[in-house]
């Protein structure tokens, strides 16, 4: 019963902080002058913000995808504390998940940030960055239906798989799971992620 509750408890808080990133996402974008959303990467903010925005927006679409995964690592745990074993709170491993996107959002601001600087200095026009962007997407389409994508597809969908390969001890363990999934998660749709940047979205 205590696992049942625990479990319920670790997926209400999860949801309630993906519905409160949704709700600031929606927020901040119908808030945004248009011609910044379409035309500027950064959408026109500087590192701080953007990093804010990019943490919001990864609770908001990665929460709910790493829900099953989250809540089988706790599960693992649970049972390690039941046979006396050395626990660890799930957080560690959420945290860790989520300091891997905070990373990769440095860089995206830094790649979307050195890339309108260039376009701004070569003149580039919006025809042209469109036609990036459609390059871009042609990419991202033909990265879904290469290994890497099933790897990294795979590890994501079972989690008992991932435990299964993957499982390390104590709270380093945790944090090294975490970094280890989220890279996982991150090779299924960082493609996806860098077609959005020529159009600003």
């Amino acid at each position: 019963m205590a696992l049942i509750l625990q479990r319920n408890i670790i997926l209400a808080l999860l949801i309630v902080v993906a519905a409160a990133a949704w709700t600031v996402l929606v927020w901040q974008w119908l808030g945004m002058d248009a011609d910044m959303r379409m035309y500027s990467p950064t959408m026109g903010m500087k590192a701080p913000l953007f990093l804010a925005v990019w943490m919001i927006m990864m609770i908001a679409m990665m929460f709910p995808t790493a829900a099953p995964m989250v809540l089988t690592f706790h599960r693992v745990q649970a049972g390690k504390r039941g046979r006396g074993e050395t626990f660890v709170s799930t957080w560690f491993f959420v945290a860790a998940y989520m300091l891997l996107w905070g990373a990769m959002g440095a860089l995206a601001f830094a790649g979307a940030a050195g890339g309108e600087l260039i376009a701004t200095h070569a003149g580039m026009s919006a025809a042209t960055a469109a036609r990036i962007g459609g390059a871009l997407l042609l990419m991202a389409g033909a990265y879904q239906l290469s290994p890497l994508k099933d790897l990294c597809l795979a590890k994501c969908r079972t989690p008992i798989g991932f435990i299964l390969t993957s499982w390390r001890d104590g709270q380093w363990g945790a944090v090294r799971m975490g970094l280890e999934h989220g890279l996982f998660c991150l090779g299924c749709c960082w493609l996806l992620f860098l077609a959005l940047f020529p159009s600003g979205s």
